[in-house]
């Protein structure tokens, strides 16, 4: 038999330890919580269409692995110059891409991804055309940050026709009368060859009014943009080529800044008005029959003896029987066949006989007849 007091004491131990908080159980570890789509700014708007709006945008195999050095050719404005300057020539060598799209390409959008803090759209750069691409588009795939990207495309009503940046790189400039003394604060840009802008006359004798995608306004030069000619010949091919002479290598590079050797045909040709594949092989492969999607027509070359100035002379490794290495054939030299080329990281775009390389010719494709 318990006492009153005994029972009454028990029951207020209970109704105390129910009263009493539960011991805090730790919480398991969640993942940070993941941007949202809807609040992120989104330039390209999740459009499938949009166009590049910076002066040239790498094109990434994948956001995984773009490193920390990579940072400026990933912001926008890009920093192309300065992110060419901060690599050594590892770094270069070991770049992930495999191409870049100029200011005011057109891109295909099929889908985006969160990589690293940044939205990444996987993108079909047109103008660029590779056996890979299987829809027909003539275009080249790859990642770009989507705020490298813009949605809007307008033709501003007083543009009267296109033209191209004749130069390796040009300044734009925010006035007409920056652009007209070639320097000043009014600074917009520098824009690689081959970057095509919609123009009208400027305000200025010796200026152009150009503009962006998005509509924007910007000044050059008017010695710093060129239309495209009507008739090219092989000659031009040669003449335009010239003008790299000296420039440092760049993998995938395909602007101004830096080509590779597929870059720096494809460029070329595409600033004349022709468009070819991107790569070496297909390059080559063009004059064999075997056109992607896009790209012009070419003839086989066999002999260096057949060939004729701006023909794309191609080679492939002493121990390998694929096409890894092409350069313009600029005519002879105390009779031995020239080229221009981009040959590799670290050895710059230069003149040289054909035969010099350390690489076996194994013919060339000529897309002009002039």
């Amino acid at each position: 038999m318990y006492s009153v007091k005994t029972i009454l004491t028990a029951t207020a131990a209970v109704l105390l330890a129910l009263a009493a908080p539960a011991a805090a159980v730790p919480a398991a570890p969640t993942a940070p919580p993941r941007p949202s789509v809807s609040a992120a700014p989104r330039p390209c708007d999740g459009a499938a269409t949009c166009y590049v709006d910076v002066t040239v945008a790498q094109v990434w195999v994948s956001p995984g692995q773009v490193r920390p050095v990579d940072a400026p050719a990933t912001t926008n404005p890009a920093d192309i110059r300065g992110w060419l300057t901060t690599m050594s020539l590892d770094e270069r060598r070991e770049v992930a891409g495999e191409t870049q799209a100029l200011h005011g390409i057109r891109v295909t959008v099929d889908r985006t991804e969160w990589h690293g803090g940044l939205l990444w759209d996987h993108v079909w750069v047109h103008g660029q055309p590779t056996p890979r691409d299987q829809a027909g588009r003539g275009a080249y795939p790859g990642w770009i940050p989507d705020r490298q990207l813009t949605s809007e495309h307008r033709r501003p009503p007083g543009a009267t026709h296109e033209e191209r940046v004749a130069r390796p790189t040009a300044r734009g400039f925010a006035t007409a009368q920056a652009a007209l003394a070639g320097r000043g604060s009014g600074q917009a840009g520098e824009y690689s060859y081959n970057t095509s802008f919609p123009v009208k006359a400027g305000p200025l004798p010796g200026v152009v009014t150009a503009y962006s995608p998005s509509g924007g306004r910007l000044f050059f030069r008017a010695d710093d943009l060129e239309r495209v000619p009507a008739a090219p010949s092989g000659a031009d091919v040669v003449a335009a080529a010239r003008a790299f002479l000296g420039l440092p290598y760049l993998w995938s590079g395909t602007s101004g800044f830096g080509y590779d050797c597929s870059g720096l045909t494809g460029q070329v040709y595409s600033a004349l008005g022709v468009t070819i594949p991107r790569d070496a092989q297909p390059q080559f492969d063009a004059g064999g029959g075997q056109v992607p999607a896009g790209s012009a027509a070419g003839v086989r070359i066999t002999g260096t003896e057949d060939l004729r100035p701006g023909d794309i002379v191609a080679f492939r490794p002493t121990t390998g029987t694929d096409v890894t290495h092409v350069g313009i054939y600029s005519g002879t030299r105390n009779g031995e066949p020239m080229m221009i080329n981009s040959p590799r990281t670290g050895d710059p775009v230069k003149e040289e006989p054909i035969g010099s390389t350390g690489r076996v010719y194994v013919g060339a494709t000529r897309f002009l007849t002039r």
